[in-house]
């Protein structure tokens, strides 16, 4: 005779099903994740596309080049990557571009001044000293990006930087209120690549909760136009 009364589950089953479902709701908000840092990842890359330069392509002049900053050797040697930068920088100001570089990095400690480097680099290639600005407290893409607008008063630009990097400059830039455009200065492959693509991920996130919250940088200054002598930012200030 078939009882009318459903069946005891016993408490095994129970918590396998209980599992079954915390498992799946966890691949869940991993793919719904995972589906919005591939979003942001791709919609910056096609957006930053029409504002990269390409060979012999002459935009009206800007009021600077900015070079963002990268990891330095011993205080003394930009790495390849910011070496590269550095690089690009000269060609674009020799070219006419714009006749003002602002380089900007981390400078919170005397033993680690990556905008210094990036100067003394600058004038060995023969850039006038006064043509060069320093920003000492550019601690991030967006630190660096808001300063130059918020600081040294900059309206137009043209971002140095790697590729992957450049997508998400040109995203803050456009976000905060720069008209800028970009050069990729991706002349070898790096060693460090693979972590910086993975780092570029949650890079992008962090771009996008910057910008849509108007976020302050850690550091802050009284205004200093880029049309002024490079000379005066050779200290902090």
């Amino acid at each position: 005779m078939t009882s009318i009364f459903p069946k005891k589950e016993n408490a095994w089953t129970l918590i396998g099903r209980a599992l079954l479902a915390a498992v799946a709701f966890l691949l869940g908000l991993i793919l719904a994740f995972s589906s919005t840092v591939l979003f942001i990842y791709a919609k910056m890359a096609i957006t930053a596309h029409p504002k990269i330069l390409e060979e012999n392509e002459h935009p009206p002049k800007v009021d600077c080049i900015i070079v963002l900053g990268a990891q330095i050797y011993q205080n003394r040697t930009p790495s390849p990557m910011l070496q590269d930068r550095l690089d690009g920088a000269v060609r674009l100001f020799e070219s006419g571009y714009s006749d003002r570089i602002l380089v900007s990095g981390d400078h919170r400690e005397d033993n680690y001044n990556e905008p210094r480097v990036m100067y003394r680099y600058l004038i060995d290639q023969g850039i006038p000293d006064e043509a060069i600005f320093m920003d000492h407290f550019g601690l991030d893409t967006y630190d660096t990006i808001y300063r130059a607008q918020h600081v040294f008063q900059v309206k137009t630009a043209i971002i140095a930087t790697q590729r992957f990097h450049l997508e998400r400059a040109l995203f803050i830039a456009d976000k905060i209120g720069i008209e800028a455009i970009g050069y990729a200065t991706d002349p070898r492959i790096y060693a460090s690549e693979v972590y910086m693509f993975v780092r570029e991920m949650g890079a992008r996130l962090k771009a996008v909760y910057e910008t849509r919250t108007d976020a302050i940088p850690q550091y802050q200054s009284s205004p200093h136009p880029i049309e002024g002598d490079g000379r005066t930012t050779r200290d902090p200030f």
